[in-house]
C-alpha cells in the first residue's frame, strides 16, 4: 500500500459517499416529516406537473360543492317561503267559499271573509318582500324582470358548468295577473267576496295563484333534487377519486421512507466512520519518518 501526505485520496472518497448518504438522509427525513415524497420540482418534475393539476381541480371541486350546498338551500328557503303563501291561499279559498254562501251570511259575516282574506293577501306580500338570502329578496322580482328572479350557480369546476332556476314574484299584484273572471279582478290583490258575484269570481282567480305557486313549487323541488342534489353527489364521488389520484402521485409511502431512512442513517455512520480512518492513515506515515 503507497503512503502520501499531500493528498489523502481514501478521505477524499470516504467525505464524498458521506455527503451523498447525508442527502440522502436528509431528504428521507424531509419525506417522513412532509408525509409527501414530491416536495420540490427536483423530486419529479413530471410528477410535479400532474399533481398539481390535480390539486387545482380538487380545489375547485370543494367549492362547486360548497356552491351546490349554498344553492340547496336557497332553494329551500324560497319554497319554505312558498309553502307558507301556499297555506295562506288556501285559507283564502276557504274563505271565499263561506262568503259565497249568501242563503246564510249576514253583512257582518261577509265582511269578517272579506278583512280574513285582506290580512292574508298583506301576509303574502310581506312574505315576498322579506324572504331573502344572505341580503338578496327572493321573490319580489328583478328590476330586468318584475315577474320573477333568474338566478344562475356555478355548480361545476370548469368554465360553463352553471345551472339557472327562475324564482316567482309572489306579491299579490302579480299573483294571478290577467287570469280570467267573471268579477272584473285584475289580479289576486283585487278579490272582494262582500257580494255574491265577487265570491264565485274569487274563486277562480285564486285558483289561479295556488296553481301558480304550486307549480313555482314542483319547479324548485325539481331543480333540488334532480339538478342540484345529483350533481352534489357526483362532485363529491370525483373528489374522492381525484384525491386519490393525487395521493398516488405525490403522497410518501411512510414505510417505504422509513425503510429508506434507516438504510441512509446506517450508510451514513458507516461513511463517517470510515472517514474517520481515512484521515488517521497518514499518521502511518508519521510513524514511518519518526523512525529514521
Amino acid at each position: 500500500m503507497s503512503l502520501r501526505i499531500n493528498n489523502n485520496v481514501e478521505a477524499l472518497n470516504a467525505h464524498r459517499n458521506l455527503a451523498q448518504n447525508d442527502q440522502l438522509l436528509a431528504k428521507s427525513i424531509e419525506r417522513l416529516s412532509s408525509g409527501q415524497k414530491i416536495n420540490t420540482g427536483a423530486d419529479g418534475p413530471a410528477s410535479l406537473v400532474i399533481s398539481e393539476g390535480l390539486r387545482a381541480q380538487v380545489a375547485s371541486l370543494h367549492q362547486a360543492t360548497e356552491n351546490n350546498e349554498s344553492a340547496i338551500s336557497i332553494v329551500q328557503t324560497a319554497e319554505g317561503a312558498l309553502n307558507e303563501v301556499s297555506r295562506l291561499l288556501v285559507d283564502m279559498r276557504q274563505r271565499t267559499v263561506a262568503a259565497a254562501n249568501v242563503g246564510v251570511n249576514d253583512q257582518n259575516m261577509v265582511a269578517a271573509s272579506q278583512k280574513e282574506i285582506e290580512n292574508a293577501l298583506s301576509s303574502i306580500d310581506r312574505i315576498s318582500q322579506n324572504t331573502q338570502f344572505g341580503g338578496e329578496k327572493l321573490l319580489n322580482g328583478s328590476e330586468e324582470d318584475s315577474t320573477q328572479r333568474n338566478l344562475s350557480f356555478q355548480i361545476g369546476a370548469n368554465q360553463g358548468q352553471t345551472a339557472s332556476i327562475a324564482l316567482p314574484n309572489i306579491i299579490t299584484t302579480e299573483l294571478a295577473k290577467g287570469a280570467p273572471n267573471d268579477g272584473g279582478f285584475s289580479s289576486l290583490a283585487d278579490v272582494d267576496v262582500t257580494t255574491s258575484e265577487g265570491a264565485n269570481a274569487a274563486m277562480s282567480v285564486i285558483d289561479e295563484a295556488i296553481s301558480q305557486v304550486t307549480m313555482s313549487r314542483g319547479d324548485l323541488g325539481a331543480f333540488q333534487k334532480n339538478t342540484l342534489e345529483s350533481n352534489l353527489t357526483s362532485l363529491r364521488v370525483a373528489t374522492e377519486n381525484l384525491t386519490a389520484a393525487e395521493s398516488n402521485i405525490r403522497d410518501a409511502d411512510v414505510a417505504v421512507e422509513l425503510a429508506a431512512f434507516t438504510r441512509n442513517q446506517i450508510m451514513t455512520q458507516a461513511a463517517t466512520a470510515q472517514l474517520a480512518q481515512a484521515n488517521a492513515m497518514p499518521q502511518n506515515v508519521a510513524h514511518l519518518l519518526s523512525s529514521q
